[in-house]
This record gives structure tokens, C-alpha cells and sequence, in this order.
């Protein structure tokens, strides 16, 4: 069971973690006598500066220098591990057929607008078609191979009740706004949307005297709102104090029911508007109201510490061997969620947008 989720964001993320590409003669290290080539080594590792880099880091400074060699550490691992995971896929015999990896990349092409769009997010992720087929292809080995491994663990009634009574602490739901917004953008250096600061502002003025004439907010955030997140819904959202950049956090809970900003507000996103249209008590969620979200969750993370389990084994029989004098004394990396699964597999897969988003903020 494979589902792709949110176009470029999680399927390219995911392809940078799992691409093994590139050939080469000199190996950073080998694997039950499989090579990672240097090549292939320092594609993957780009990739991933890459990644960083859009989050701003500066491996030009020493603490960048710092992280560029856990980095380093990182992607050697990752690839170690993903090696061994894909040898014990061939040999378990739940390698794709060649198919079975046109039609999955098919079924992607046709996410996007066109043919054209599609080879175009490739480009921006220093990929080409053939680099994302055999991504695809080791993407449905691994998943598969997680099927396979996972198949008969289950959750009974009472573990979803035990688990339930022994983490109330989680289950008590802080207190919530419901709230929109009209997002106005300015040229910023991760974005060009060709206004300024200044200009961004006047016209999220200009949209606050509407509102203040009996415009509807939700329709002029249809119409008006640069959010590719919200706008469609009226720009609705509901969070949590947390969930949001601090200085939109701060103006939506200190607004009452029916109100908006009477003056924009600038966050690293560009201006906003607004309003917030209920607020809800916390509360603490009974057994009944979580018991269909536990009857799906703890299969899985039961799946994933399976597969944990699973990995570490044959991790501790295989032979590895890492040639690179530097990276064997590399810094480990700092442990990351669910890096023993199946990378792109759906419940590493955060889907998070590329695009920013109020209600999942760079923190």
C-alpha cells in the first residue's frame, strides 16, 4: 500500500532520501559486497545540502561546517541501510516488475497539469525521468518488502483501550480558534512575486476597508487570498496555540468571535488579514471520540516498530564496510523519525506543501 501525497513536496522529499543513482568506481563503502560509489554518495548528498540550503542553512560557517559532516553521516547511513533493504527485497522476491514502475510513474505524471510541469518539479530537485523511475522502482521494492514483513501484526480492542487509558495526557485537546485569513505576499529572497513590501501592505489596507464596508471575508479570501492552502475554503483554518507562526498565533487568539485585524499583519509569510469565527474550550476527548483514530495509528506505529526491529537485524548480520576515512569518523547524525522505514513509504511520507502555509509554519 503506497499513496503519494501532495505532488512535489512529499514525493521529491521522499526521492532524495531513497534515490540511489550514478556510477562510479570509487567506493565510500560496500555492502554484503554491494558498492556505494562515491558518484552516487555525493548525488544523494547534494540533494540534501539542497534541501537544507531552501531552509536556509550556510554550510560557509563553522557551525554549518559542523552540520554539513553530520550530514554527510546521515546520508551515508541512509544509504547503507537503504542498500541492505533493497538486497533482502531481491532476495525475498518483491522487486516491481518494470510495469508496475511505468504505471505508478504514470500515475504521478498525471498529478500535475502537465507532462511539462511534472519534468519541471524534476528539474528544480536536480532529477531527470530516468533518476525518478528508479526511485519509483526501489520505492514499490521497499514498500513492498514493509507489507510483506508487517502483514499479520494487528491491534486487538483492548490494546486500543489500555493504550488509551495509559496517554489521557495526550487526548486533552487545548483550546482551538477557528479562524481565516487573506494572505497578501511580497517579494521576499525564497519568493518572487513581483511587489513589494510596501505594496503588499497597501493592498492588504485596501481589502480591510471592504471588510470594514460589509464585504464577506470568506468570498474575499477566495478571490483574493495568495494561501494555495486555504484560499479555496475561505481561507478557514483550525489551530492550536503552536501550530502557527508566533506573530499570526498572537493576533488570532487575541481576537473575539466575529472580529479581524484591523491592521495587517506582516509575518515571514508576507500580510494578513484575520478573522476569527469561534473560539473552542479545551476539553479532554473521550474513549469513543479517538477510538477510530487509535484503531488506525497503532497498527501502524506497531508496523513501524516492527519493521525497526526487523531492519536492525539484518543491519547487525551484514557486512559493511566504510572505506571513506572521513566519514567513518564523521559526527552521527541526529536521529530522525521513522529512518528505518521504507523511505516515501506512507507513514514516513510528512506531506507537508512546498508552498507556505499558515497552519504548518517553518518553525
Amino acid at each position: 500500500m503506497y499513496k503519494l501525497k501532495k505532488l512535489v513536496a512529499s514525493v521529491l522529499t521522499a526521492a532524495m532520501l531513497a534515490l540511489v543513482a550514478g556510477c562510479g568506481s570509487n567506493a565510500v563503502a560496500t555492502v554484503n559486497g554491494e558498492d556505494i560509489t562515491k558518484e552516487q554518495f555525493e548525488r544523494r548528498l547534494e540533494k540534501m545540502k539542497a534541501v537544507y540550503k531552501q531552509n536556509g542553512a550556510n554550510f560557509d560557517t563553522e557551525q554549518g561546517k559542523a552540520m554539513l559532516k553530520a550530514i554527510q553521516k546521515q546520508v551515508l547511513d541512509g544509504m547503507i541501510e537503504e542498500t541492505i533493504l533493497l538486497q533482502e527485497a531481491k532476495k525475498q522476491g518483491v522487486l516491481p516488475s518494470d510495469a508496475d514502475v511505468q504505471k505508478r510513474v504514470e500515475e504521478t505524471i498525471k498529478k500535475f497539469e502537465s507532462k511539462e510541469k511534472f519534468l519541471e518539479a524534476l528539474k528544480n530537485y536536480n532529477m531527470d525521468e530516468k533518476e525518478f523511475a528508479e526511485w519509483t522502482k526501489q520505492n514499490l521494492a521497499l514498500d513492498a518488502l514493509y507489507n510483506k514483513v508487517t502483514a499479520n501484526i494487528k491491534v486487538t480492542d483492548e490494546e486500543i483501550k489500555k493504550y488509551y487509558e495509559e496517554n489521557k495526557e495526550q487526548f486533552k485537546q487545548p483550546e482551538q480558534v477557528r479562524a481565516r485569513h487573506i494572505l497578501i505576499k511580497f517579494d521576499t529572497q525564497q519568493e518572487k512575486v513581483g511587489r513589494t513590501e510596501e505594496q503588499a501592505k497597501k493592498m492588504a489596507q485596501d481589502l480591510i476597508k471592504e471588510l470594514e464596508k460589509g464585504a464577506d471575508f470568506a468570498k474575499l479570501a477566495k478571490e483574493k487570498s495568495e494561501d494555495p492552502g486555504s484560499k479555496d475554503n475561505g481561507g478557514e483554518y483550525t489551530f492550536s496555540r503552536g501550530q502557527m507562526v508566533q506573530e499570526f498565533e498572537d493576533a488570532a487568539f487575541s481576537l473575539k468571535p466575529g472580529s479581524f485585524t484591523k491592521e495587517p499583519v506582516k509575518t515571514q509569510y508576507g500580510y494578513h488579514i484575520i478573522k476569527v469565527e469561534e473560539r473552542i474550550p479545551a476539553k479532554e476527548r473521550t474513549f469513543e471520540e479517538v477510538k477510530g483514530e487509535l484503531a488506525l495509528q497503532l497498527p501502524m506505529q506497531k508496523k513501524q516498530e516492527a519493521f525497526a526491529k526487523y531492519t536492525a537485524e539484518l543491519k547487525s548480520k551484514a557486512k559493511i564496510e566504510i572505506k571513506d576515512k572521513e566519514l567513518a569518523a564523521s559526527p552521527a547524525p541526529a536521529p530522525s523519525n521513522g529512518s528505518q522505514l521504507p523511505p516515501g513509504h506512507p507513514s514516513t511520507s510528512g506531506g507537508s506543501s512546498s508552498a507556505p502555509q499558515p497552519a504548518k509554519p517553518a518553525q
